[in-house]
């Protein structure tokens, strides 16, 4: 009990994790913090925005004609039809995934990934029961098992293996004391991924064990869709993959995600019993559901991945060349190529060394790693600029890495 309201102390008592909200002092030249799709959204998203019309009537004397029907019905009234499941479905078929299975019902809408979530947590955990995740991770989930009054229990990726994820180090620390699992495939904010088969084991131990176990693929569109987890729904009922409109789509500002569970099975019988009425707002599934159906501008790689993976070698090659030419020992965490996110950190002895405030010097925004799991302020999280935006990126890379004490 906080004074006379009655808050939750576990709430009270406990101080969130910074994510991305710390400004460092300095003029931002380059913003590479927040994980949001540097290219340009699709024109079919804009097409779809300037059809929603109001009905126009043009009333002359006791006569009202109509010069527009309007196209609004789609934000005016509750959305509660099965479209966008549906056509998430068929997405998921045209590029390998469930074929003959997988359809509108394994599909769950939510305010973002990060509500569904939320709702997993209020599912599996309560007072005193404990998650199993890994370190580091997106750092308001953690906040959010902390407040209801849960246990956050991390497995360690270690400095000494470059922040690698171990796959049997994982499996070695789940327990039958966790009520729940989960892992980020990519990794925020590595950007490493975990290969489909390494996954198949974690999942199982997690089924032996009668656990619901959580794959987070917030960035799955930057790797193929031969390694997502959704590829393992119909085997394991006891999976749930969440999934965001926010990276690769470049929707951050639409706050849609979704999950993919066994159609028939507990976790979504149970998780439809805390999901709010029409939590996903209908202008964002219209636009969603535009983006599924229509022809993007660059069909063959939708997401750009091949540009990043051309940007982030170029980042790759400049940090070993700028380390060899200056002396300096900055390094790259373990990460996949093309994913748009990596870990840079720089460990020369002071604990206290502000890398995030040190590259704010050039003028190049980052998202510091101060308050992740397992971190500490030597380490950022780069998120890749627009192609066009590279010659900066690496211009002021060179200023910071210059400039590192030593």
């Amino acid at each position: 009990m906080t004074g006379y309201l009655s808050i939750n102390d576990y709430i009270v008592g406990y101080t969130p994790k910074d994510y991305a909200g710390h400004m460092p002092e300095g003029e931002v030249r380059l913003d590479c913090s927040l994980g949001v799709n540097a290219d340009l959204l699709g024109n079919c998203i804009f097409d779809r925005l300037h059809r929603f019309e109001q009905k126009t009537v043009l009333y002359t004397g006791n006569v009202a004609k109509i010069l527009s029907d309007g196209d609004y019905n789609g934000i005016k009234y509750y959305p509660h039809d099965e479209t966008l499941k549906q056509a998430l479905a068929s997405w998921y078929h045209d590029h390998g995934v469930g074929a003959g299975w997988l359809s509108e019902e394994n599909f769950l809408l939510g305010n973002g990934s990060y509500d569904i979530l939320c709702n997993i947590n209020l599912m599996c955990l309560t007072w005193g029961r404990t998650v199993l995740g890994h370190a580091p991770q997106f750092t308001a989930y953690i906040d959010h098992v902390n407040c209801s009054g849960s246990w956050y229990e991390a497995y360690y990726m270690k400095k000494e293996q470059n922040y690698r994820f171990s796959t049997e180090e994982y499996l070695r620390q789940m327990s039958l004391d966790h009520s729940l699992f989960i892992v980020e495939n990519p990794n925020n904010p590595t950007g490493q991924i975990i290969p489909l088969e390494d996954l198949r084991r974690i999942v199982e131990k997690a089924a032996s064990m009668q656990t619901v176990m959580v794959v987070d693929e917030a960035y799955a569109e930057y790797m193929p869709f031969s390694n997502s987890a959704v590829n393992l729904v119909k085997e394991f009922p006891n999976l749930i993959v969440t999934r965001s409109l926010s990276k690769g789509w470049g929707m951050a500002g639409i706050r849609l995600g979704y999950a993919v569970t066994a159609a028939d099975g507990p976790i979504m019988e149970q998780l439809k019993k805390l999901v709010l009425p029409f939590n996903s707002n209908a202008l964002a599934r219209e636009l969603v559901l535009t983006a599924l159906q229509s022809d993007l501008e660059n069909a063959d790689d939708p997401f750009g991945v091949k540009e990043t993976e051309k940007k982030k070698r170029a980042v790759i090659d400049a940090v070993g060349q700028l380390n060899n030419a200056y002396g300096r020992n900055l390094q790259i965490a373990a990460t996949y190529e093309k994913t748009p996110i990596m870990l840079l950190y720089y460990d020369h002895g002071d604990a206290d060394f502000d890398l995030q405030a040190h590259f704010m010097k050039a003028g190049l925004l980052t998202v510091s790693c101060g308050t992740y799991e397992g971190l500490g302020p030597e380490s950022i999280r780069l998120m890749l600029p627009q192609t066009e935006d590279m010659p900066l990126l690496l211009e002021l890379l060179e200023r910071s890495i210059q400039s590192l004490p030593v």
